[in-house]
């Protein structure tokens, strides 16, 4: 905190100065450096996500834009993960639809994720768990559609090709 606190110092004192880029992305990283895993509440990594894409902004024709934005994008990734989690925590104790409202948070907020298709996979699975078969074939879809290659995908098609082969279990 002490660090960010002398950046902004700097940024307020000297906003027209050449290096006032070095220190928005030093507020940046601070607050990167304050997120927690993604167990944790988030306030700080949505801060520092905040914070890094007025760098990029700010100072697009600069290298601190460069390194700001690929911060942000990791964490992204961790609020994506958070979501998932969340998702995995509902999942693994039944409550199907707060499962579902979460896997479709990571697909439709963080669809560049690694956790995209899992969530998508996640829903179809809820949603079949729940007798939602339309919305689980529309889950199923999207999957095959957006991530094609992806291990959720291959996991899917063989659940897809078991359920075909016998009844459901």
């Amino acid at each position: 905190l002490t660090a960010r606190s002398e950046y902004t110092r700097f940024i307020d004192r000297y906003a027209a100065h050449p290096r006032s880029s070095e220190a928005s992305l030093g507020v940046c990283k601070s607050l990167a450096g304050l997120a927690p895993n993604p167990n944790r509440d988030q306030g700080y990594t949505q801060e520092a996500i905040t914070s890094c894409r007025n760098v990029v902004i700010d100072f697009a024709e600069n290298t601190a834009s460069t390194e700001a934005a690929r911060i942000s994008n990791e964490l992204r990734h961790t609020l994506a993960e958070k979501e998932y989690l969340n998702g995995e925590f509902y999942f693994r104790r039944s409550l199907w639809d707060a499962a579902v409202k979460y896997y479709e948070f990571v697909a439709n907020l963080y669809p560049e994720s690694d956790f995209a298709a899992p969530a998508l996979l996640g829903v179809y699975r809820a949603n079949r768990e729940i007798g939602y078969d339309d919305l689980a074939e529309e889950a199923r879809d999207v999957l095959l559609q957006r991530y094609p290659d992806s291990e959720a995908a291959a996991e899917l098609s063989a659940e897809v090709a078991s359920e075909t082969d016998g009844p459901r279990g």
